[in-house]
């Protein structure tokens, strides 16, 4: 009797001892955040969106996970829902101390998608930019995608700017685009070779004042409306200057939106750009 009594308590501290550590391993909101970013980073933006949102069921307070929710929504072309997250966790937030560039960028790329041009201009220029230290240098990326920069932002409000009849603006915003893209655009040696971003006019070996930019025209020689070797592309003295009252200085605006969208493409390089990543570990 005594010999069964002994295997009986010991079979109950067994069952304590590991109750007790399947309460100690309990997941938390974090735990589905890191795995929600592992999807991401990934590309499983599906799986990311579900283990951001389990984590907003087990904290409806934790900012990282309407980060999350909101970036994956938005991978998959769902840009309202998307939108929902990004202000969702803005609205509960301390917006004078809380870092909340990820939020306001990815509303911007959101308001963009839904054509929604004042809100994508609003969260791109005045809350993004408006609140960015130029002044260390601190150059923004998305800590979980770092192809993803200010680059892209940049863009998004030369576009809704050129939407709304902002010619002007849209002008100083492209030439501040191209200065922060100086490091990644590449020279070319004459005006008749297909590629190239700029002729290197003082022989530095990168872009500078001194430099022209191509400005997307060249001498249709052929003519077929398609850009061939040996045909003379154009080029513009930078800082770019155009009469945006014109058709044609729209059109060149026009033209280097269009460039600027390639140089913003994740497969052109541009997560060379240096941003600062301090904030991401």
């Amino acid at each position: 009797m005594m010999k069964k009594q002994i295997y009986l308590i010991s079979f109950l501290s067994l069952f304590l001892v590991i109750s007790s550590c399947r309460q100690e391993y309990e997941p938390q909101d974090s735990d589905f955040a890191q795995f929600g970013w592992r999807y991401y980073e990934s590309g499983d933006y599906l799986g990311a969106r579900d283990w951001f949102q389990e984590a907003l069921k087990e904290d409806s307070s934790f900012a990282d996970a309407y980060n999350g929710a909101g970036w994956s929504l938005g991978h998959l072309g769902q840009a309202d829902s998307a939108r929902h997250y990004f202000s969702s966790w803005i609205a509960q937030s301390d917006e004078d101390n809380d870092d909340l560039f990820d939020y306001y960028a990815g509303l911007a790329f959101a308001y963009n998608a839904l054509g929604n041009d004042q809100q994508a201009l609003l969260n791109a220029q005045s809350n993004f930019f408006g609140k960015q230290d130029v002044v260390s240098g601190d150059i923004w990326c998305f800590c979980h995608r770092k192809d993803i920069n200010q680059i892209d932002v940049r863009l998004i409000q030369a576009i809704s700017e050129f939407r709304l009849g902002m010619f002007s603006e849209c002008l100083v915003t492209i030439n501040t685009a191209y200065t922060e893209l100086t490091k990644q655009l590449s020279p070319a040696s004459d005006p008749n070779q297909i590629s190239g971003d700029f002729l290197d006019l003082d022989n530095s070996g990168t872009f500078t004042l001194n430099d022209k930019l191509y400005n997307g025209e060249w001498i249709d020689s052929t003519p077929d409306g398609q850009l061939s070797p040996g045909e003379e592309r154009l080029f513009d003295s930078y800082p770019l200057f155009y009469d945006v009252t014109t058709v044609m200085g729209r059109s060149f605006l026009a033209n280097h939106l269009a460039i600027l969208a390639v140089h913003t493409s994740s497969q052109n390089g541009k997560n060379k750009l240096s941003c600062n990543t301090d904030r991401c570990n």
